[in-house]
């Protein structure tokens, strides 16, 4: 909150302001800090709406997946160097650059000192840390290898990372070609067509069918452009609601792996992780059956949680890992044969990465032709616009040209 002071420096001078502060007594001891003698103090008429705002903005504000790398990455190097883990947590917490991330680490730390384990502190903050962060940090614990531990988070963060940037890289020209034609699209239908509409009323020619369609579609758009504001908001914040379902989150999930060449290629961005997530706990001294169970909750697809789920059940009941694998239509033979040769040779962790490693190479040059495979995609996009305005724009100049002559 904020609070408002009147008070005198040390050496009588008269000064006043105002201090953020969890309480009046804390906002005693800033001032007191600064060498002022309070001499009143309040909370400020506003101070209640501040502390509101500042709620409802953590709630709403994320943390950049670059910052929770930086941050995983100082935890694990400060631990290493021998450094006591509320010293770090306090350390971090002065020298992220996320305050949201700040705020969790100052509620981590409080936690620990009040003697709750790391991994009980960080599952507070589900809204910042997977599942699977937890989980993790609790095997380091359990197994006194903390600072390994952090250390291939870090590796999973950064695979993470890199992955949605170079889709991003790669989705960059399409992107700016849709704007590009959409815009010149708004503008012309704005400005340009109402202009024609003018000229060809002066003349009794019947319009053609694309002149009517864009004439209809600039009317519409100057007398229920507020709609459009409705309805878009109405399916962000629809989708949003229905995502939040179990059946709704189901039927999305499974047709966004049916989506032309962007649903393989998150296919087999999923299987890589499963595969490096799975082998890294495995590696930990995890149980193949908690494994799965871990894995199912990271894998941010409920039907490939849902298929992991079916794993499970089906090597518990006694089928071996390969074979359980195989029943799946949602992994390539290749997860199956790797994993036999892996439980063959007792290298099952071993031949999980080296799963991950084959898909990895497979999403590299996925994402690499990523630009080829959409422009067939784009080329009709454009062509279908270029056709509208060029039919809706020039054929009617054609019909006057002819009622001139």
């Amino acid at each position: 909150m904020k609070f408002i002071y009147k008070g005198t420096f040390d050496n009588g001078e008269a000064t006043s302001g105002s201090v953020d502060a969890a309480d009046e007594n804390e906002a005693f001891s800033k001032l007191a800090d600064r060498g002022i003698t309070v001499e009143k103090i309040s909370v400020s008429a506003l101070g209640g709406l501040d502390e509101k705002w500042k709620n409802l903005k953590n709630r709403y504000k994320t943390v950049k997946l670059q910052d929770l790398i930086v941050f995983t990455r100082q935890f694990a190097t400060l631990f290493s160097a021998g450094i006591p883990i509320v010293t770090i947590l306090e350390r971090l917490q002065t020298q992220t650059q996320s305050k949201k991330l700040a705020e969790k680490a100052k509620d981590i730390r409080a936690d620990v000192e009040a003697g709750s384990p790391l991994s009980v502190a960080f599952g507070k903050h589900k809204d910042v840390f997977s599942p699977l962060y937890i989980n993790m940090l609790n095997v380091g614990e359990e197994g006194g290898v903390l600072d390994i531990v952090l250390g291939r988070l870090t590796t999973i963060l950064e695979t993470d990372m890199e992955t949605k940037n170079r889709i991003k890289t790669a989705t960059r020209y399409p992107k700016m070609v849709i704007s590009a034609i959409v815009v010149a699209f708004v503008i012309l239908l704005t400005f340009v067509i109402p202009k024609f509409v003018g000229i060809f009323k002066k003349f009794d020619t019947e319009l053609p069918l694309p002149t009517k369609i864009l004439i209809w579609l600039n009317s519409f758009f100057q007398n229920y452009w507020w709609l459009l504001i409705i309805l878009a908001v109405g399916l962000v914040f629809g989708y949003k609601k229905v995502k939040k379902t179990k059946k709704g989150k189901d039927t999305i999930d499974k047709y966004s792996l049916k989506v032309p060449v962007l649903g393989d290629l998150m296919h087999k961005i999923y299987v890589s992780r499963i595969a490096r997530i799975l082998g890294l706990l495995y590696k930990s001294g995890i149980g193949i059956i908690t494994g799965f169970e871990i894995v199912s909750e990271v894998t941010g697809n409920n039907i490939l949680k849902s298929e992991l789920l079916d794993i499970r059940d089906r090597v518990s009941g006694g089928t071996n890992i390969a074979s359980a694998f195989v029943a799946s239509p949602y992994f390539p033979p290749v997860v199956s044969d790797m994993i036999a040769a892996g439980e063959e040779t007792g290298q099952l962790d071993n031949m999980l990465f080296k799963i991950s490693d084959y898909h990895d190479e497979e999403i590299n040059y996925s994402i690499s032709t990523l630009s080829s495979a959409l422009e067939p995609i784009l080329l009709v996009f454009i062509a279908g616009m270029v056709l509208i305005l060029a039919l809706g724009v020039f054929l009617p100049m054609w019909d006057m040209i002819k009622v001139f002559q």
